[in-house]
């Protein structure tokens, strides 16, 4: 049979370029969008199927002839013509429709959703803060939900719509400028990073990007820099000596170690700052410079002698002299002392030091040194008392900064008497009634209160005062049901349990026993559950009433005989039955032996 010859070519041929026509009118459809949700949504393509049966249409024949089939091959490309030549023609917006579709595809429905819902939050509209805005919220909550709480994908499309809707140095200066740590922020970070890593960013290059040399403010506390931190992390590069080079010339070295010193007073930034400041330590080690060099450096010597203890660079000297195997602190004693700086003035810049962070480590050093030498002089605790001056600061004296020397000089010479030994000086230098004054001052200011109450109790003591003296000297007697919430009755508890402990056998049931003389078991008992109903129960109160109980319960006296002993009733008497009964049953009744 002689094959007839199919006349296609030309068909073929239409076919091919109106499909070309498609194509280039598909790709300029596609351009008119918005390139960076293209570009975005490309990095999460998907293989894309769709059926345009107006366009494609398969037709299965069998037994056909091969006239028939060739008939019927001109025929299909005949209508695949018509078809393509009718999708042609209807113009640009079809086309454009098309086009759209296939974007549609291409971005994802979700990222064009999450375009429409930051819109729809009006999350455009926001002036500042954004990050931490109400709209923001809400947006990403959204957006989150629409993506079926896959969270790493939400937040790739939060930061595409972020990324379409600002330039990328306000993206990138909006994202370090919040110390937040929101889940939300932390997490677009992590995109930011990740797109730096995707397009091989430098150490540098995002140095740069973050504007790290503008925070010079607060630099070590800068989520700039904690934001760069994370990527030299990602890039598995040590950050610190690139941070020291970079610093360097912005800051000099002795304004770098000044900002380093003072950054290792907060634990946010300790670990850092330290780990810089060894590295500038070595540095100068490597160039050979003396610890008179770095002394001048840091412009220590230009301070005045009763103020050096305060630079906070001074510990950075000191580490560096340590480096050169040196005793830093002979030094600096030695150097003092011979800038005529007498004792008191010495143990006053101490006294001061030692309240800072950063200095105090330094002025204990020199504490010791000066502690040594008053010992090997052959200085009493008396002595040195009237050596610092506090002899002279009367109403004062708990507010010097240089008390707590004198404290601790006497924990030095002996720990064991240091209590008797100082509550006998201050009698001796001030005599009970004019001690007594100052202490009743410094009750008075919060700072020194404490001190003072101890310092009470102690003179006390040592003029052999019993408790109950101490109970009508401070006319606790006179307060009633108020005595449990005062602090004169906290300080006779004290004072109390002071006394208690100096006998041979303590009670532990003293402070009750005393307080039982005073009102009886019963009115006791009436006036704890009293107080304890009507203002709730504080630590102390709810320790008095469970001694009471457990001291009745030794006693073989449970709730039911303490009913008993309460007589004329008293509305409060149902109340100390719970009470005494809830506690009994919180001790699962031990001690307890009820009468026979």
């Amino acid at each position: 049979m002689t094959i007839k010859s199919i006349p296609i070519r030309n068909s073929l041929c239409d076919i091919l370029l109106a499909t070309v026509v498609l194509l280039i009118c598909v790709d300029v459809a596609l351009g008119a969008t918005d390139l960076k949700t293209t570009s975005a949504s490309f990095e999460t393509s998907r293989p894309i199927l769709y059926t345009d049966l107006d366009v494609i249409r398969a037709y299965r024949r069998l037994r056909t002839t091969v006239s028939d089939a060739n008939d019927d091959y001109e025929y299909r490309g005949f209508i695949g013509i018509t078809k393509m030549k009718d999708l042609t023609q209807a113009g640009t917006k079809k086309l454009q429709k098309v086009a759209e579709g296939v974007n549609n595809k291409l971005t994802s429905n979700n990222q064009h959703t999450a375009n429409k819902l930051f819109t729809k939050f009006m999350v455009d509209k926001v002036e500042s803060n954004l990050l931490t805005s109400k709209p923001f919220d809400d947006w990403t909550q959204a957006v989150t939900k629409a993506y079926k709480n896959d969270d790493e994908a939400a937040y790739a499309a939060i930061f595409t719509t972020l990324a379409g809707s600002k330039t990328d140095e306000a993206l990138v200066s909006m994202l370090a400028a919040t110390d937040s740590i929101r889940t939300s922020i932390l997490k677009l970070r992590e995109v930011q990073l990740n797109k730096w890593m995707t397009s091989r960013k430098s150490e540098d290059d995002v140095y740069q990007l973050l504007q790290i040399d503008a925070t010079a403010s607060d630099l070590m506390k800068s989520p700039a820099l904690s934001m760069w931190m994370a990527y030299m992390s990602k890039l598995k590069e040590d950050p610190y000596d690139f941070l020291l080079q970079k610093l360097t010339p912005s800051y000099g070295e002795a304004g770098l170690a000044k900002m380093l010193a003072k950054s290792k007073d907060d634990a946010a930034t300790r670990e850092i700052a330290e780990k810089m400041e060894t590295l500038l330590l070595k540095k100068w080690l490597e160039s050979d410079k003396t610890m008179i060099d770095v002394f001048q450096l840091l412009k220590l010597n230009t301070r005045p002698p009763d103020t050096l203890l305060l630079s906070p660079v001074l510990s950075t000297w000191a580490a560096y002299t340590i480096m050169l195997k040196k005793d830093p602190y002979e030094l600096l004693f030695l150097a003092i002392k011979r800038t005529g700086l007498d004792d008191a003035g010495l143990a006053r810049m101490i006294g001061i030091a030692e309240q800072y962070v950063n200095t105090a480590p330094t002025a204990k050093k020199m504490q010791e040194l000066q502690f040594k030498k008053w010992k090997k002089d052959g200085k009493s605790a008396a002595n040195v008392f009237r050596l610092i001056g506090l002899n002279k600061e009367d109403d004062k004296l708990f507010e010097s900064p240089v008390w707590n020397t004198w404290l601790f000089y006497l924990d030095y010479v002996d720990k064991a008497t240091a209590h008797k030994e100082m509550i006998s000086i201050l009698r001796a230098q001030f005599g009970d009634e004019r001690l007594t004054n100052i202490i009743a001052k410094a009750k008075e200011v919060d700072s020194t209160k404490e001190i003072a109450t101890k310092m009470e109790r102690g003179i006390w003591l040592a003029s052999g005062k019993t408790s109950d003296e101490i109970f009508d000297f401070l006319k606790l007697n006179e307060k009633m049901d108020d005595v449990y919430e005062s602090a004169a009755f906290k300080t006779w508890v004290a004072y109390v349990k002071e006394l208690n402990g100096l006998r041979k056998y303590p009670d532990e049931f003293v402070v009750i026993t005393q307080l039982e003389k005073r009102y009886g078991g019963v009115e006791l008992a009436r006036m704890l559950a009293r107080v304890k109903k009507e203002r709730g129960t504080n630590q102390l109160l709810g320790e008095l009433q469970g001694l009471q109980f457990k001291k009745l319960m030794a006693q073989g006296i449970g709730p039911i005989e303490m009913a008993a002993k309460s007589r004329p009733k008293d509305p409060i008497d149902d109340t100390v039955y719970v009470d005494f009964e809830r506690y009994m049953h919180s001790r699962n009744n031990d001690l307890y032996e009820p009468p026979p």
